[in-house]
């Protein structure tokens, strides 16, 4: 990893966590929108074809830490698998699709969106029931967004984020993604910073 991709990363990282602490605040009529996901993606297309292993899992920890920091969840340790898996599964698909000195097409960029924003919700869903405290009842609430009602247990708290987070992110994402990436890559390319 050489400085001008550590500055880039940090750079991203930053708005990471910025676009997760909004989170808190992007919501709309009941559905929550986790910004971070198209970012940490645009992230995972921009470094991961010039980047080794090691320095994704780096920043695979670094977007599950800084998520953890911003989150509102009632398990923030959940966002270090959630997020952080969500990194790595981007840049192993970055790894596979983006081909040297091309831009990587809107197809692609959905595919890698939307695998990355469900194994992040999987993995999140899935700590988190592990590690909410039994006795604090969650487990045995009625999930309800949107005027849906999923019933309780674990398949009622899947789908109620599903519906709630995993959609609206992935839409959200698919919109901002492309021109995201349309403007950032081509003046990391002409600074030298990309293939």
């Amino acid at each position: 990893m050489n400085t001008r991709q550590i500055a880039l990363a940090a750079a991203l990282l930053a708005l990471v966590f910025l676009a997760h602490a909004a989170g808190r605040f992007a919501q709309i009529g009941g559905a929550q929108i986790a910004l971070s996901i198209a970012v940490y993606t645009l992230m995972a297309l921009l470094l991961a074809p010039s980047m080794g292993w090691g320095p994704l899992a780096g920043i695979a920890l670094g977007v599950g830490i800084l998520t953890m920091l911003a989150t509102s969840s009632p398990v923030p340790w959940a966002n270090i698998p959630g997020h952080g898996g969500g990194f790595l599964v981007a840049a192993y698909l970055a790894k596979r699709f983006v081909k040297p000195k091309e831009a990587l097409g809107l197809g692609s960029q959905q595919i890698i969106l939307a695998v990355a924003t469900n194994v992040a919700w999987v993995l999140f869903a899935v700590f988190t029931w592990v590690g909410i405290n039994p006795a604090s009842g969650f487990q045995e609430r009625n999930f309800e967004r949107m005027g849906m009602t999923f019933g309780s247990g674990f398949f009622a708290w899947f789908l109620f984020g599903f519906v709630g987070v995993v959609i609206p992110t992935w839409i959200f994402g698919a919109i901002i993604l492309p021109i995201l990436y349309r403007a950032v890559r081509p003046a990391l390319v002409r600074q030298g910073m990309l293939g």
